[in-house]
């Protein structure tokens, strides 16, 4: 007796994944997943940069040297550096040119010439850590000098709030991106339903549950969301890191390798959010549409 051997064909899927017009949901998919992740880096950079911004304005002090007489702007404002040196000893001090000086008050008196003898304030720029505006005002007062400090604190404040609706706008487009994402794998897992009733009236024939053909959708749906996630985010991921280093945006972009090394976790976690969600899209729709067809009969 002769004995056939061949290899075992592999075994098909009950779902058959090749069906038309599913290139074009993997298009969608794909730039549904590049644009989540771009509102999603833009949302991470707004917060660091908001952060960078504060952390400078919170290392700057700005002194104020009143002056009654022109003729000793020079001498005034060296004796309120040679002050407050000592008191910081780890700050950068920089005095403001007197022409620097009256180039700022220009838009509040116009473009007129200003008279030599106007006593224009000194201005110094401090710059380091552990800056304190009262330790500051006591020793310039110790030394005689009308000055007034700026911590900088007013222009701190508007940056939050900036920061806060950079971080909604968003956060904002990433929900809506995902809540069109869900409404798109609803109408696919309907249209691959339609497509495949013979193969569900098929497994039905057989026995086979509503649970257990659902679950052959929610499989399909969450493979197709988490390759569709992977190719859409490492786009998302490697075009941001050719605008970081083509273009200067700071902490905007990706500064160094571990802000951009948290920001691929970020994005690893949206790419598993917007799997799951086509995924429950899809259970969702198929054990709805079944309930449905099942009372039809």
């Amino acid at each position: 007796m002769n004995i056939v051997t061949g290899q075992i064909p592999p075994e098909a899927p009950l779902l058959p994944g090749k069906l038309r017009n599913v290139r074009a949901l993997w298009v969608v998919l794909i730039i549904m997943a590049l644009l989540a992740g771009f509102a999603l880096l833009f949302a991470r950079g707004s917060l660091r940069l908001s952060g960078e911004w504060q952390t400078q304005l919170s290392d700057t002090l700005t002194v104020q040297v009143m002056l009654d007489d022109a003729s000793v702007w020079e001498q005034q404002t060296k004796l309120a550096r040679d002050t407050l040196g000592p008191v910081f000893p780890g700050a950068d001090i920089e005095i403001i040119s007197e022409a620097e000086a009256r180039a700022l008050i220009k838009p509040w008196l116009g473009n007129a010439a200003l008279p030599e003898n106007l006593p224009v304030p000194g201005l110094l720029n401090l710059t380091g850590q552990n800056l304190n505006v009262k330790t500051a005002q006591a020793a310039l007062d110790a030394a005689g000098l009308s000055a007034n400090i700026d911590d900088n604190s007013r222009y701190a404040d508007q940056l939050r709030g900036t920061a806060r609706r950079l971080v909604f706008i968003g956060l904002s487009t990433l929900f809506l991106i995902l809540l069109a994402g869900l409404s798109v794998n609803i109408f696919a897992t309907r249209a691959g339903m339609t497509a495949q009733k013979e193969i569900i009236r098929v497994l039905v024939q057989v026995g086979a549950s509503d649970k257990f053909i659902a679950k052959l959708f929610i499989g399909q749906a969450f493979r197709r969301g988490a390759i569709g996630a992977a190719i859409g985010l490492a786009l998302a991921a490697l075009m941001w890191l050719c605008l970081s280093i083509l273009g200067d945006w700071g902490g905007f972009g990706w500064p160094n390798f571990g802000a951009g090394a948290v920001d691929i976790l970020w994005l690893l976690g949206l790419g598993a959010v917007f799997a799951v969600i086509c995924a429950l899209a899809a259970g969702v729709t198929a054990t709805r549409q079944l309930a449905f067809e099942r009372k039809r009969l």
